[in-house]
């Protein structure tokens, strides 16, 4: 913390965030140097401001394609060094931009494409040929937004949109000056993840692995279906929860999801028990707006996850092993929204927020 003693940071008013958001960062401050080095070279190579992309899939949920595969990545724990290392953009349409919240989760899992990124990146000659399975990070938003619909993305081709590419569109609104506000440094910012600098360790890391595992010994069992049934019309995304759509005979989950995902809202409770600790303090604290950001945001989440837990149930569970199997999950994570609201309902009203 002695490194933020007194040092004005910018937080993420996680409120205001929608589904379909669109964040540029750039890695300014990581005193890891390959991973500064990176963002150099790419942002030189492209002529850009930003290196990376994310998208939003729910508020405050953010997916991203990082090393490690296509990863989620909570704003309600982030901050940036400096305004001008981020950018918050927002597509112009709500339900397109809805759309491409709703596709991108089914990338959750995916494998980070080096090949694709560097073909984005460099001249066309520098990789002929892409073959394996994985996306880039800003390929990741424009497939999205293109396979929603969105008209402002697909004039570059998917595999060559970069973060400069998003950054130089025309038509979609900039929103970063009123998500980000500036204010002290939290007393917990070492436990936070800076946009614009080192990731603190998340749970969510150990997600995408165990999808990108599942969806690895899946992926040959959707395509020989594709292939077997081309009158199906419908491709395959070599995601996990991509797969789910498309096999209804083998979900491989043997617990370990459903144990780290009560592990992820275990550590959400944890933080807030803290937070409700402190909250009966004369003087907590605490930063009543966002805390009133952060739940806004949480209700919307629950919203939009216990509507689609009552499509799949209205559509029939008996039509597929595989939701029969993971509709369960679901609920047990639409719960532990549901407790986290409470709590933070809990704490605002102590507070008279």
């Amino acid at each position: 913390m002695k490194q933020y003693d007194g040092r004005t940071v910018f937080l993420p008013r996680v409120g205001l965030i929608r589904s379909g958001d669109i964040l540029l960062t750039f890695n300014a401050e990581s005193r890891d140097r390959a991973g500064s080095k990176t963002s150099r070279l790419i942002t030189a190579a492209t002529r850009g401001r930003f290196s990376h992309a994310l998208i939003c899939s729910s508020p405050p949920t953010f997916v991203e394609a990082i090393s490690a595969g296509v990863s989620t990545l909570s704003l309600a724990r982030c901050f940036a060094h400096d305004l001008r290392n981020v950018r918050l953009l927002r597509y112009p349409d709500a339900s397109v931009a809805a759309e491409a919240a709703r596709l991108v989760q089914l990338e959750i899992g995916r494998d980070y494409s080096r090949a694709r990124a560097v073909s984005a990146v460099f001249p066309v000659r520098t990789l002929s040929r892409i073959e394996d399975h994985g996306i880039f990070c800003s390929a990741l938003v424009a497939q999205a937004y293109v396979t929603a619909g969105g008209t402002l993305f697909g004039r570059t081709p998917v595999e060559r949109t970069t973060p400069a590419t998003i950054d130089e569109l025309e038509g979609l609104d900039d929103l970063t000056e009123a998500v980000f506000s500036p204010g002290p440094a939290p007393r917990n910012i070492e436990t936070m993840s800076a946009l614009d600098g080192d990731r603190a360790p998340t749970l969510s890391e150990r997600q995408t692995e165990l999808s990108n595992s599942y969806a690895k010994a899946l992926w040959p069992v959707a395509s020989g279906i594709a292939d077997d049934f081309p009158e199906l019309e419908r491709s395959v995304t070599p995601s996990f929860y991509g797969l789910l759509d498309f096999v209804v005979n083998a979900l491989l989950d043997t617990g370990e999801l459903t144990g780290l995902l009560r592990e992820i809202a275990a550590a959400d409770d944890a933080m807030l028990s803290a937070t409700v600790a402190r909250s009966f303090h004369g003087d907590p604290d605490i930063d009543v707006v966002a805390l009133r950001g952060y739940l806004e945001a949480g209700r919307e989440q629950l919203s939009q996850r216990q509507e689609s837990i009552r499509a799949w149930e209205e559509w029939g569970l008996e039509h597929s092993v595989a939701m029969r199997a993971y509709l369960p999950i679901d609920r047990n994570a639409a719960e532990a929204i549901r407790r986290r609201n409470t709590l933070l309902e809990e704490i605002l009203g102590r507070l008279g927020g």
